[in-house]
């Protein structure tokens, strides 16, 4: 375990990445392919855009509701180190290292 992987884990990432978040990381994963793989017109982008601001609120709903207040201040300090394009990439490769 990386030592980021284990700051988020102290801070409550497992409780953060709930069914709700790994769909949407999922989605996004699946939209994001395509739109990468896409040519000319690419329609994906736009929802590459909704489901990335989706994911997004759905994080910040899930620290709020699982953590307490003191812990999802900690978590969202850790977490808010991280560029947007890092979380994604984070929370894909923690939710495939979860599913396995």
């Amino acid at each position: 375990m990386d030592r980021q992987t284990l700051m988020l884990e102290l801070k409550g990432l497992s409780q953060v990445v709930n069914a709700d978040v790994r769909d949407l990381v999922y989605k996004r994963q699946a939209v994001s392919t395509l739109a990468d793989e896409y040519e000319a017109v690419n329609p994906f982008h736009n929802m590459l855009d909704h489901l990335e601001s989706d994911l997004t609120h759905a994080i910040d709903h899930s620290i709020f509701e699982n953590l307490s207040r003191e812990a999802s201040t900690v978590f969202a300090d850790q977490w808010n180190q991280m560029s947007v394009y890092q979380q994604f990439q984070y929370l894909e490769d923690y939710v495939r290292g979860v599913s396995k």
